[in-house]
């Protein structure tokens, strides 16, 4: 399995071995490098200056991707990808005393998810995040828990030591929200790479006791039908807000039997659709924005047209009450009308 992009990161050392000075590995960081953690860069693309040629010629003779930014949460999502792989890369060549010590580390919680290939709804923790016996402490970039991992609930991927995908879904829900826990498994739950029963079971072998009725809530929110963690969250903010009768991914057909349109979420009784808008929603199948939004207005119309209201929400509403307290009022209006 690989995991994710591969970035080109150059230590220190190996920047002093390519001929740079201090001086010039300093002024590498205002064109061509990137600082991620101590002693440890990542290459964003050529410059004009001719004295950084090495790092030009390495990105593009070699299998790695420019570190780039996209102006939103994956610049922070990626930068803990770089630092799971320094921190990685630092335990497999590392010998003596300082390996023997790290021994029984491995990689857990967001970190183990990234590894995992399992959605990151969002960048709730910068630091990389192990687990270790008899030492529980917080770095900069390094946060270590104190708990046994048992020989059968952890692996390798690679050069990573990590949980298990089981045990990572169940560190995360332990330790995290719903929020973040339930787009996970939803996600492994739709994909088939694991079912409810075997994550019951690791839970069974958890030494640890603490946040069990976290996990099994986790569990009981779990839905494989949706199809993004936008809509994972939704149903999330439902429970919270006691929002109930809504189901995911319901289709529309015509009077031929084709379909008209699938929607994020419906009620049949209230006549009431919940949809999330994105980006992603207005570029696919090869259309153009402006094709799909024609398209969705279209769609929309047609729904309407069979009684039906829309309320839309973009991933930022996900976070804040007040458009699921609308979400509420109107349910309740609708039932009574309806």
């Amino acid at each position: 399995m690989q995991f994710g992009v591969m970035y080109l990161s150059m230590t220190t050392q190996k920047l002093y071995r390519l001929g740079f000075t201090k001086d010039e590995i300093r002024r590498g960081e205002k064109c061509c490098l990137e600082r991620v953690a101590r002693g440890r860069y990542v290459a964003t693309g050529s410059c004009t200056d001719a004295r950084h040629e090495p790092i030009w010629s390495a990105l593009s003779e070699e299998d790695f991707e420019e570190f780039g930014h996209h102006g939103d949460m994956r610049d922070e999502i990626e930068r803990l990808r770089v630092l799971i792989r320094t921190r990685a890369e630092k335990i497999h060549t590392a010998s003596g005393r300082w390996r023997v010590s790290k021994g029984r580390e491995v990689f857990s919680h967001l970190s183990a998810a990234l590894i995992h290939g399992l959605p990151i709804a969002y960048p709730a923790e910068s630091r990389v995040e192990v687990l270790r016996p008899n030492i529980s402490r917080k770095y900069k970039h390094l946060y270590v828990r104190d708990r046994e991992v048992p020989s059968p609930h952890r692996q390798m991927v690679g050069i990573y030591a990590v949980t298990t995908m089981e045990r990572t879904l169940i560190d995360v829900a332990r330790d995290y929200g719903p929020d973040m826990s339930v787009p996970m498994l939803d996600e492994v739950i739709r994909r088939r790479r694991t079912a409810r029963f075997r994550i019951e079971a690791v839970l069974a072998e958890c030494p640890e006791l603490r946040g069990d009725a976290a996990v099994l809530r986790a569990l009981d929110l779990t839905d494989g039908r949706r199809e993004a963690p936008s809509e994972s969250i939704a149903a999330v903010r439902f429970f919270e807000h006691g929002i109930i009768g809504f189901e995911p991914q319901v289709e529309f057909f015509d009077h031929s039997g084709g379909v008209v349109a699938r929607v994020d979420f419906c009620n049949h009784d209230a006549r009431l659709i919940i949809e999330i808008d994105g980006v992603e929603k207005y570029t696919m199948n090869g259309r153009s924005p402006e094709e799909s939004i024609a398209a969705e207005k279209a769609r929309q119309a047609a729904l309407e047209a069979r009684g039906y209201t829309i309320i839309r929400l973009t991933y930022g509403d996900l976070f804040r009450a007040a458009p699921f307290e609308r979400i509420l009022g109107e349910l309740a209006t609708r039932l009574r009308t309806n």
